[in-house]
Parts: structure tokens; C-alpha cells; sequence
């Protein structure tokens, strides 16, 4: 997922360096937007990209039932990002390659798709349960978090995710210029909301691990010997910078006009060193325990990163 990132990254930096301002032969220039990237070269790598970060967030099994419900909700969301693009696009900057005449035909087509993909994934999780067939992890032995309170993790996640389908499915059909016109938005901002609660849940989850592990470590020690060093919370610290660089973004003038851009890069950027730090933390683990340097029992994964 870093790596498409950084992809999607250079996909608009080139972009960038080959626009011209609406009128003008020289200088480049932005658009106001990541999201408004997808009216120009860069659309199929956006598009891609999305969808792509999309499966594996929802592929991905968390360190605790609530992270992974967090996941999923950030999962469901990305394809909506890529579907159904930002509204209102005035063309400032150069080249504009989509055909906006076909644009609710092609929204139709894709969100049609994704809602059928959607409903039958959420049959075939229904009958699994049923049939008794372990669709979801449990904590192994250890954790903090009780086989019951996962279960019902669980299922709360999996009655909202499917809540949050309904509602998107009626809108959809009933309201499709409301749709076209505010989804894409309500979507994008939705699905940072659910990557910080990842960051937070980490953050939460990381500092009793570390701290049980430390007090597990100065237990078997003796009294002689030093207390071990805490770890700094990263985790921590990226969950506090991301609503803070929003309100500095949101607040300050000197941003203008290009606010969304500069939001969503920032997010973005944030996301990704979170992504890197944590692929370094459980390279070997796989899951958060606090039984340090020991590799689960019980995982439906082949490795958390």
C-alpha cells in the first residue's frame, strides 16, 4: 500500500510538470485537488490505486476485532473515492482528458457493480456464520481482549458495515443526482475519519501491549537488574498530528484555494509513514500481542504486512 502511495504520488507530479494553467502555454500548475486528478492522465492509476488500497484494507486482519472493523470501513469506502469523482470540476489546470458527458453513465455502471459485488459478499459472510465457519479471527491466548467481546466486535461491525450498505444502496436509487453530486465527498472524508480511528486503535492497543510487556520483562528481571526502556508511541503521535495539521489546513489563509490538496497530501503522507512504521513493528510478528517476538496461533492471515 506504500507503494501505491508513492505511485500515485509520482503519477501527479508528472502530471503536474507536464500541466499548463486553462489559456496558458507556460508555467505548471495544480489542480485543487487530489480527487481532481481523476479528470486527467492520472485517472487510471487514482482509480487503480484506490481500489487496490481498498482490498487490502479489507483483507487485512487487525491486531484487535475493533481495528480490523475500522479497516473494513476504510476498505468498503476507497472504491466510492475511485467510483464517483469530485463534482464541480472547473479546469483550471491542463490537460482535462474525461469525458464528462458519459460521467453519470459511467457512475451508474460502477457503484451498479460495486453494490452487487457488495451484497454478494455479505451473503456469503451471513452464510459462513450460519454454517458455523470461522469468518473472522479471535485474540489468542494472552490478550487483553476476550474471545465473546471479539465475537461481538464482530458482529456489531458487520451489522453497521451492512447498515452503511443499505443506506447507500437507497440513496443510490432513489436520489441519483444527490448521489453523483455528494458521494464522492461524504465517501472520501468518511473513509480519513476511519484511518485515524486505525491510527488510534493502534496507538491504544500498542501502549497496554508494550506495558505489559515491560512490566512482564522487569517481573522476570530481579531486582538487580534495570527497567526496561518503554518504546516511543508513534502511533500516538500521528493519531494527535493528523486532526491537528486538518484544523491548521482548514484555518490558515495561506492555504486558499488549494486546502483540499494540501489535506489530502498531508493525510496521505501521514498515512503512509503510519503504514511503514507499523509494517516494521509486526514484520515478524504478524499481530500485536503481548507476548513479544511470538507469532500467533490462531490467524486467518499469512501475515499481517
Amino acid at each position: 500500500m506504500v507503494a501505491l502511495v508513492i505511485g500515485l504520488g509520482v503519477a501527479i507530479l508528472y502530471e503536474y510538470s507536464n500541466s499548463r494553467p486553462t489559456g496558458s502555454d507556460s508555467g505548471s500548475c495544480w489542480q485543487p485537488s487530489i480527487s481532481a486528478y481523476y479528470y486527467t492522465p492520472v485517472q487510471l492509476f487514482f482509480v487503480g490505486a484506490l481500489v487496490a488500497i481498498g482490498v487490502s484494507l479489507i483483507a487485512l486482519k487487525g491486531s484487535t476485532e475493533l481495528e480490523d472493523v475500522f479497516l473494513n470501513f476504510a476498505g468498503i469506502l476507497a472504491p466510492v473515492v475511485a467510483f464517483v469523482p469530485t463534482p464541480n470540476f472547473g479546469g483550471r489546470c491542463g490537460p482535462i482528458l474525461t469525458d464528462t458527458t458519459n460521467q453519470a453513465h459511467n457512475i451508474s455502471n460502477n457503484i451498479n457493480a460495486l453494490l452487487f459485488m457488495a451484497a454478494f459478499a455479505f451473503v456469503v459472510l451471513g452464510v459462513l456464520k450460519l454454517l458455523g465457519r470461522p469468518v473472522t479471527g479471535v485474540p489468542v491466548p494472552g490478550t487483553h481482549v476476550n474471545e465473546a467481546s471479539a465475537h461481538r466486535i464482530a458482529v456489531v461491525g458487520y451489522a453497521a458495515a451492512f447498515g452503511l450498505f443499505v443506506v447507500a444502496a437507497v440513496v443510490f436509487y432513489v436520489n441519483r443526482e444527490w448521489f453523483n453530486g455528494k458521494a464522492h465527498w461524504i465517501a472520501a472524508v468518511t473513509m480519513f475519519v476511519f484511518i485515524w480511528f486505525v491510527v488510534a486503535s493502534n496507538a491504544v492497543n500498542f501502549f497496554f501491549t508494550r506495558a505489559k510487556i515491560v512490566a512482564d520483562q522487569t517481573a522476570s528481571g530481579g531486582a538487580g537488574e534495570a527497567k526496561p526502556a518503554r518504546p516511543v508511541n508513534r502511533y500516538a503521535v500521528i493519531a494527535i498530528l493528523m486532526p491537528a495539521a486538518a484544523l491548521i489546513i482548514l484555518l490558515v489563509p495561506f492555504f486558499g484555494g488549494y486546502r483540499a490538496i494540501w489535506l489530502e497530501a498531508t493525510m496521505i503522507t501521514l498515512f503512509a509513514y503510519f503504514w511503514i512504521i507499523q509494517t516494521l513493528e509486526l514484520w515478524n510478528q504478524g499481530l500485536r500481542t503481548p507476548d513479544a517476538g511470538v507469532r500467533p496461533t490462531v490467524t486467518l492471515a499469512p501475515g499481517r504486512r
